[in-house]
């Protein structure tokens, strides 16, 4: 827990900022290549992004591997169940084996960003006390995130909720998000009445940031950004 931030638009939030800082890991625009790197990763990821079977030629060109070396890797992926192979006269056709285990397990890979919001959406109803809303804005929000992405979420604590029990409980959501994902976590933390003076139409500063972040925010708990914002109570 940090008393300031530079974070945002305006470098300060609030006392009960938390920041949370890992070294990255996990490239989520590229997740099949991250884990199994070379030309069998490219194979296998060009495969998962595709529903239709792709004749070794095209795999090939796609995925940057010389024609030789893929018809050798995808012999052998198809030897272990996890791509299906067949000829059409003098082409061979090529999909992933998505009945088989493994062939899930790759295509889940290659889908890891949606799981990891999934998940993440599954963690943030378990948080006590319940946020006003908590998000995930930037590069994770835009399916743009490579290994030196941070993981940004943005929560909105309840009114009259003791500041102490609210930032331990962020805190483990954050190292639980960090322990998901395997990229740093950095969430900015709010009352109510800051967001609608920081984020409000009649805020002067910020305005791109806030503007991006309504545009790209998934929300993992509570009430959408504007709902906030717009009802004054």
């Amino acid at each position: 827990m940090s008393a300031t931030v530079s974070a945002g638009p305006d470098q300060c939030v609030n006392k009960w900022n938390i920041d949370v800082r890992y070294s990255g890991r996990v490239d989520y625009s590229r997740p099949v290549e991250a884990v199994i790197p070379g030309a069998t990763g490219r194979l296998l990821a060009t495969l998962a992004r595709v529903e239709a079977e792709l004749p070794v030629s095209a795999l090939a060109s796609i995925a940057g591997v010389g024609r030789t070396r893929a018809s050798g890797i995808i012999g052998e992926l198809s030897a272990l169940g996890i791509v299906e192979r067949r000829e059409i006269g003098r082409t061979v056709m090529v999909s992933l084996a998505r009945r088989s285990a493994a062939g899930e397990v790759i295509d889940r890979l290659a889908h890891l960003g949606t799981e990891v919001v999934a998940r993440l959406r599954s963690l943030a109803t378990e948080l006590e006390p319940a946020p006003e809303t908590l998000l995930i804005f930037g590069s994770f929000a835009r399916g743009e995130a490579d290994a030196g992405s941070d993981l940004d979420l943005l929560a909105v604590r309840p009114p009259s909720v003791d500041p102490e029990r609210w930032a331990t409980a962020l805190s483990i959501f954050a190292q639980q998000a960090h322990e998901l994902a395997g990229n740093r976590v950095h969430v900015l933390d709010y009352d109510l009445e800051d967001l609608r003076r920081k984020a409000g139409p009649r805020a002067k500063v910020g305005r791109d940031f806030w503007s991006a972040l309504r545009r790209d925010a998934i929300v993992l708990a509570g009430s959408q950004l504007d709902d906030l914002i717009d009802n004054v109570r």
